[in-house]
């Protein structure tokens, strides 16, 4: 069902006293207060004008600030009803001692009122066991609970892997996180392993993703997925049956053979300048669904790029639309060409031509 929300600014002065607002009204330093919009959360890592202005910013609904405090686009965002959020992380030590959980909750949350920020998004990576999981949502709870009791309209996000249980060693209580978030964030990306290059993110490992989240009885509305805008360079040791051998490899997170010398995240600007200067044909896989192409560099050594480009991208986000969940993500929505060439302005329009148009009167079905 559609319906027109109109955006309400808050005026509780609990708010406003954190700093000195730099917008041109106080208003525009409020948080905002829509709770019930489908989300297009996008991860903003520039801190840049010349990235953020050309966002698609009529479908954004959330800005997650990975480059720090940025008055100018806080006031921008608020103006246009979209949340600007802060990045945010913690050690694992901090989840064993009550009194440094405190300390970084009441850091943390005297940092968002000073900024202004609409919130925050807890990207926590570390690997941890079943019985240290306890803790975390423990923690989680207490920042949950404190951030709201200051403002209800506070937005609390944590960001997990592409499916549970124990996906890098990641053994949290999924279905505990979602009942003291507003929602999860699932970074359906960094999937590859084995010997030979492949897919960062193949479509079918993502369907088992979501799916894995809702058999553990995860509202729709409490997900939101978040595909990869950038790829994966192999350089090919040899080649076995037409497949890239990328040689040796070293243990990524102690299980998967990930992140070694032989591979390199890139992003979709260089992938495609690449494809356009040295004239690259590039073939689809259809196992995956992801495209990717073989190519030589000077040194006549021989490399493999998997990535995903606005073909492969609408298959994965139109998925998340037909599962109904809460939204879509990507990282990072600063890995596509923002130049003011005719090719990059084409560029922008196929990748974010991608992401859904909820609308920001979308409502959500709070279940």
């Amino acid at each position: 069902m559609i319906v027109k929300i109109v955006l309400v600014v808050c005026s509780l002065s609990v708010i406003v006293e954190g700093g000195k607002c730099p917008c041109s009204t106080p208003d525009l330093c409020n948080p905002i207060k829509d709770t019930t919009r489908k989300e297009v959360f996008a991860f903003s890592v520039k801190n840049d004008s010349n990235y953020y202005m050309k966002y698609d910013l009529t479908k954004v609904t959330t800005i997650v600030a990975c480059g720090g405090y940025n008055p100018q686009l806080l006031c921008l965002a608020h103006k246009l009803g979209i949340r600007v959020v802060r990045l945010v992380d913690f050690p694992v030590t901090t989840l064993m001692n009550k009194t440094d959980q405190q300390v970084w909750i009441n850091t943390t949350l005297a940092e968002v009122r000073e900024h202004f920020w609409d919130g925050i998004n807890i990207d926590f990576e570390s690997a941890i066991n079943v019985k240290t999981a306890k803790e975390l949502t423990s923690f989680m709870t207490n920042i949950y609970q404190r951030f709201k009791q200051e403002f209800p309209y506070f937005q609390i996000t944590i960001d997990v892997p592409y499916k549970q249980p124990c996906v890098y060693n990641r053994c949290f209580d999924y279905a505990a996180l979602s009942k003291v978030t507003d929602f999860l964030v699932i970074m359906a990306y960094d999937e590859h392993s084995g010997g030979t290059a492949g897919a960062n993110s193949p479509l079918g490992n993502e369907e088992i993703g979501i799916k894995s989240y809702l058999k553990i009885n995860i509202p729709k509305s409490k997900l939101v997925y978040a595909a990869p805008w950038y790829g994966y360079r192999f350089r090919c040791s040899k080649f076995l049956k037409n497949r890239c051998v990328i040689g040796e490899q070293k243990p990524f997170r102690g299980k998967r053979p990930f992140g070694s010398a032989v591979e390199s995240e890139i992003p979709y600007i260089d992938i495609a300048n690449l494809i356009i200067t040295k004239h690259i044909a590039v073939n689809f896989d259809n196992t995956t669904m992801t495209p990717f192409f073989t190519y030589q560099e000077a040194d006549n050594a021989t490399y493999q790029i998997w990535f995903d480009d606005a073909q492969s991208l609408k298959l994965k986000y139109d998925m998340a639309v037909q599962y109904g969940i809460r939204g879509v993500s990507m990282w990072t929505a600063d890995s596509i060409d923002y130049n003011n060439t005719i090719s990059a302005q084409e560029q922008r329009r196929e990748i974010w031509g991608t992401i859904p148009s909820y609308g920001k009167d979308n409502i959500v079905e709070l279940i």
